[in-house]
C-alpha cells in the first residue's frame, strides 16, 4: 500500500441532473461499505486520485492509496454499480459478477467509461435505495430494469 505522491491532484465527484433530488450530490463511501452512494455535502465526499494508462487512454480511479480502486460491478451488464475494490484482479472477481476497473475517462472533467462496449446510450444513473439513499451505477441504456433510476452526469471537482 502506497499513498499517492506528494503534489498529486485530488478530485471529488459531483452529480448534475435535471432531477433536484440527485443533482449537486457528492460521491461518498460510508464507513464499512464497499458501494458508493450520494451525499448532500462536499464534506462527506470521498477524495480520489487518477492514474492514466497511456496504452488505453483510460484512468484508474483510486480512493486514498494505490491498492483501492473504483470499479464497476454487477450481476449483468444492465446496471454496473460503482464500488470500492481492493487490489482488483481477474481472479478476485466475486462469483456471478461482472467487474471492471481502470476504464474511466475524464473528458471535459466529466467521468465516463471506455471499455470497448458497442452500446451507445450508456449513462450514469442514481439508483434509488431507501427513501433518501441513492447508489450510483452505469446503466447500459438498452435493457429493462426494475430499479428506480435517474440519469446523472458525474463531474470531477479539483480539491
Amino acid at each position: 500500500m502506497a499513498p499517492p505522491p506528494v503534489g498529486t491532484q485530488f478530485y471529488q465527484f459531483q452529480t448534475k441532473s435535471a432531477t433536484a433530488a440527485v443533482s449537486n450530490q457528492w460521491l461518498a463511501l460510508k464507513t464499512g461499505s464497499t458501494s458508493y452512494t450520494l451525499a448532500p455535502t462536499q464534506a462527506a465526499a470521498t477524495k480520489f486520485f487518477l492514474n492514466k494508462y497511456a496504452s488505453t487512454g483510460t484512468y484508474a480511479v483510486h480512493n486514498s492509496d494505490d491498492t483501492r480502486q473504483v470499479a464497476l460491478q454487477g450481476p449483468n451488464g444492465v446496471l454496473l454499480s460503482l464500488v470500492d475494490a481492493t487490489n482488483p484482479r481477474g481472479d478476485t472477481i466475486p462469483g456471478g459478477m461482472l467487474m471492471e476497473w481502470a476504464t474511466f475517462t475524464t473528458e471535459g472533467d466529466v467521468l465516463g467509461v471506455r471499455d470497448g462496449s458497442t452500446l451507445t446510450n450508456r449513462t450514469w444513473v442514481a439508483v434509488k435505495g431507501s427513501e433518501t439513499d441513492y447508489g450510483v451505477a452505469l446503466y447500459d441504456g438498452a435493457s429493462t430494469t426494475t430499479a428506480s433510476i435517474t440519469p446523472v452526469t458525474i463531474n470531477l471537482v479539483k480539491v
